[in-house]
């Protein structure tokens, strides 16, 4: 197969792949894992992959973790007022609604 490259809008290069006239006498089987290969690989316990990805983590800092709580309860008390006052609203036009009929 023979390869071309055309650039595209976007900066980047994109690969074309034209098919020869020449055809392809047997494809190539991709190789098959033994168990003992997986063996191998499986050495490390659930435990010591669990410790591996924890590794991993980026944890906030102290002050991280302040600012979102102090915003989480701040958001807390902000939507607790509001569905307070659109309840304290219904139940004013609705009294309204009840004096205006009986």
């Amino acid at each position: 197969m023979a390869k071309l490259n055309v650039n595209v809008d976007n900066g980047l290069e994109e690969l074309k792949l034209e098919k020869n006239s020449k055809k392809v006498s047997k494809p190539v089987e991709p190789k098959k894992k033994t168990k003992k290969s997986d063996k191998k690989k499986s050495s490390k316990t659930n435990f010591q992959k669990i410790m591996d990805e924890l590794r991993l983590v980026t944890w906030p800092t102290k002050s991280n973790m302040l600012k979102y709580s102090l915003a989480t309860i701040v958001m807390i008390i902000v939507l607790a007022l509001f569905f307070v006052g659109i309840s304290a609203l219904f139940d004013l036009l609705y009294g309204l609604v009840r004096g205006w009929i009986a």
